[in-house]
């Protein structure tokens, strides 16, 4: 009987009682009792994660599998994405579920491959340094607020925000549940839509944005036509336009980024003006400035009148010949 525990114990990493346990359901046989304690401990333990972050509007999935029997980590994998539809997934389907929705995930459209992978490899190396006490600790005793603030404290700072809304659901599986599938059995398809925000409008999605202004060359709003092509950044709170930042190339993890983009409309209101830029196709731009606001250019249309490209002309030069005075 000694010996028999001793084996399984050893065979299977299990504690004397579960050997004991084991041994007992399949009537002393060792080779069956192996097999048995894989079904009969609830040792791994998935901790599904979906977050948002404020202040640069990124979302996230996360996948962590532990054995909290011998406090060993198994597997991590994340997901960044600038697609707001990501915190939509439901925690409570199956882990394997969970786990190919965040796969799938990286393959559309706004996901941040580069930013996904050094999640992946932060979260592993502090759940298995600095908070590996911690953090197995809080799994064991379920407490999700606990392992929140652990993974807030980890990802706040290659996140680049000052705050992470966690939302954590753990799943309990053993060890035959989770060798059952593996990675390769993992799709390689999309199957995560984007209906909510889908692209294809009738009429043109308009986005607040602002011109990049004061710097040489440029000029004042009142001279811009249609067709001249200036900087602007996207100024837009909402989920949607967020996204099409991020596919725009307006912004990456860590700040807004500046869009050339060509003007399409310019409509005078009393001393201000509303200028309207083609960000991409269904997509505009719109900014309201004051007319004598400087506003740095990229090109400019030919003018039709002679005096007025002339005096363009001049001006561009004196910016720069001021420029370099000021240097």
């Amino acid at each position: 009987m000694r010996d028999s525990v001793r084996i399984v114990m050893e065979e299977t990493g299990c504690d004397e009682g579960q050997a004991v346990l084991a041994l007992e359901s399949c009537n002393y046989v060792i080779s069956k009792s192996i097999s048995k304690i894989f079904d009969l401990l609830k040792d791994i333990i998935v901790v599904k994660s979906k977050f948002y972050t404020f202040g640069n509007h990124l979302y996230g999935m996360i996948s962590i599998i532990v054995d909290i029997n011998h406090n060993r980590h198994l597997r991590t994998k994340a997901l960044v994405t600038y697609n707001p539809t990501t915190y939509e997934i439901d925690l409570s389907q199956n882990w394997y579920e969970y786990e190919k929705r965040l796969y799938t995930a990286r393959l559309i459209s706004g996901s941040i491959p580069d930013v996904s992978l050094d999640i992946e490899s932060k979260v592993v190396t502090e759940i298995l340094d600095e908070y590996k006490q911690s953090f197995f600790s809080a799994v064991k005793e379920k407490n999700i607020m606990e392992i929140a603030d652990i993974m807030e404290d980890i990802l706040r700072e290659p996140l680049r925000t000052h705050a992470v809304n966690f939302e954590i659901l753990l799943e309990e599986l053993n060890l035959s549940q989770f060798k059952k599938i593996s990675d390769r059995n993992l799709p390689q398809q999309m199957e995560l839509e984007f209906n909510e925000y889908n692209l294809n409008f009738t009429e043109p999605l308009t986005i607040d944005v602002i011109p990049i202004s004061g710097n040489s060359p440029s000029i004042k709003a009142k001279a811009l036509l249609p067709g001249d092509e200036i900087h602007v950044l996207i100024n837009d709170g909402r989920d949607i336009a967020q996204y099409l930042s991020g596919l725009l190339g307006g912004r990456d993890v860590y700040r807004p980024v500046a869009i050339p983009s060509k003007i399409q409309e310019i409509i005078k209101s009393k001393n201000r003006l509303v200028i309207i830029v083609r960000l991409a196709a269904g997509v505009i731009g719109r900014a309201i400035v004051n007319e004598n606001e400087e506003i740095k250019i990229l090109y400019l249309v030919r003018r039709k009148i002679f005096v007025n490209r002339l005096l363009l002309r001049f001006y561009l030069l004196f910016s720069k010949f001021f420029e370099i005075i000021k240097q």
